[in-house]
C-alpha cells in the first residue's frame, strides 16, 4: 500500500471527472474506490481512472476502513445528508461549491464540523486562480492602495440547455440558477479580496432559459470595509468570466477563456491580467505565476487529512459565500430592499457559525 492519501469520488459524473483528473495530476492522492447507484458508471469510473474497486452502496463506502476521505460532486440537494453520513463515520470530506443548496443545510453541516472536529472543505477553487491569487498579493503590499470598487461577472450559457431532466431547470434543487452555480464563486474571491460582506441589493430575472431559475442576475454588494461591488451572474450568454478591482494606487482587471475552466493547469495560459497605475492610460500586462486549481485544492485537503495543511476554504467561508446568495436572491423578492448577512444566517438558525 502507497503513503498517498486515499480518497474516493461519489457521485461519478461529469465534474467527479474533472476532480479525479486533477487529484491525479499529482502525487499525493490515491483514488482508492468511487461510489455511484449506477452500476455502469462505476464501472467506466474505475476503468478510466485505475480504481481498483468500487463499492455497491455509500454505507459499504463508508465501512472501507482504506478510505480515508470522500470527494462529494453530486446534485446540491444531496450534499447534506450527505456530509453529515460520511462525518459521523469518521470520513473527512470535500464537497463541490456551494456548499449545500440551502443556507439552512450550510448552517447544519457547519455546526455538525464544528462538533465533530471533522476535516472538511468546499470546493471554491476559483480563488486559487492565478489571477486571484496575485490580487490577493497586491492588496496585502499595498501596491493596490485602498479598493474603493469592485467588478466581478461569472457567466455562461447553461441556462439555455437546461431541460426538465436536469437537476438545475428546478428553483427546488439550484434556488438562484445562475447566482446559486456561478455567482457564488465570486462571493467567495470578493470576501476573500476584501472581507466580509454585510448587505447585498440585487435583482434576478428570468428572461431567456425554459428552467423554473433566473438566468440573469446583478448584486450590489457592501462590505464591512464600505467599499462595494457589483457580482453579475448569468445562464444566458457565451462563458465570461471577469474580476477588476480599483484601488487608489492602480486598478487591476482579470479576464479568464472560460472554455478552459475545466482543465485548470492549462487556464493560466488564457488568462490575462493587466493593471492600471494611478495617473497612467496603459494598461501592462501581469506576469502571472502557474497555477492548477482542481489539484492544489484537492492535495491541500489530503494533507489535512494527515495533518499536513490547513483548509482554506471550509464550512464557514463556503456559508458565507452562499449567504451572499440568499441575501441576493432576499433582496430580489423585496424589489431591491439592501438585505443584511446577519438577517440571512440568522434567519437560517445560523447564531453560532463563526463570524468571518
Amino acid at each position: 500500500m502507497s503513503d498517498k492519501v486515499r480518497l474516493a469520488p461519489v457521485g461519478l459524473g461529469r465534474w467527479a471527472r474533472v476532480l479525479a483528473r486533477g487529484a491525479q495530476r499529482g502525487d499525493v492522492i490515491e483514488l482508492a474506490s468511487c461510489f455511484s447507484r449506477d452500476e455502469a458508471k462505476r464501472r467506466a469510473f474505475c476503468e478510466e481512472f485505475g480504481i481498483p474497486r468500487s463499492a455497491v452502496t455509500y454505507e459499504e463506502l463508508l465501512a472501507d476502513p482504506e478510505v480515508e476521505g470522500i470527494l462529494i460532486t453530486t446534485p446540491n440537494d444531496t450534499h447534506l445528508p450527505l456530509i453529515l453520513q460520511a462525518l459521523e463515520a469518521g470520513k473527512a470530506v470535500y464537497t463541490d461549491k456551494p456548499i449545500a443548496h440551502t443556507l439552512e443545510d450550510a448552517v447544519r453541516i457547519a455546526e455538525a464540523v464544528g462538533d465533530l472536529g471533522a476535516v472538511f472543505a468546499v470546493g471554491h477553487s476559483a480563488r486559487r486562480l492565478a489571477g486571484c491569487r496575485v490580487m490577493k498579493q497586491w492588496i496585502s503590499d499595498g501596491r493596490l492602495g485602498e479598493v474603493s470598487l469592485a467588478e466581478a461577472n461569472f457567466s455562461n450559457e447553461r441556462g439555455l440547455e437546461l431541460t426538465p431532466g436536469t437537476w438545475r431547470f428546478y428553483a427546488a434543487k439550484s434556488p438562484g440558477g445562475s447566482m446559486i452555480q456561478l455567482g457564488v464563486h465570486h462571493a467567495d474571491n470578493l470576501q476573500y479580496l476584501l472581507g466580509p460582506v454585510a448587505s447585498v441589493t440585487a435583482h434576478a430575472r428570468r428572461l431567456h432559459t425554459r428552467a423554473e431559475v433566473p438566468d440573469a442576475v446583478m448584486a450590489i454588494l457592501e462590505f464591512a470595509s464600505g467599499a462595494l461591488a457589483h457580482l453579475g451572474a448569468g445562464w444566458a450568454s457565451p462563458g465570461v468570466y471577469t474580476l477588476n478591482l480599483l484601488g487608489t494606487k492602480a486598478n487591476l482587471m482579470y479576464d479568464l477563456d472560460f472554455t478552459h475552466w475545466d482543465q485548470s493547469h492549462l487556464a493560466d495560459d488564457y488568462s490575462t491580467l493587466r493593471s492600471q497605475a494611478y495617473g497612467e492610460s496603459e494598461r501592462p500586462v501581469v506576469e502571472l505565476p502557474r497555477t492548477d486549481m482542481f489539484r492544489e485544492q484537492l492535495e491541500e485537503f489530503a494533507l489535512a487529512i494527515r495533518g499536513q495543511a490547513e483548509v482554506e476554504v471550509g464550512a464557514t467561508e463556503a456559508t458565507h459565500a452562499l449567504a451572499v446568495v440568499r441575501a441576493a436572491l432576499e433582496s430580489s423578492e423585496r424589489d431591491g430592499a439592501a438585505v443584511t448577512l446577519d438577517e440571512v444566517i440568522e434567519a437560517a438558525g445560523g447564531r453560532h457559525v463563526t463570524a468571518r
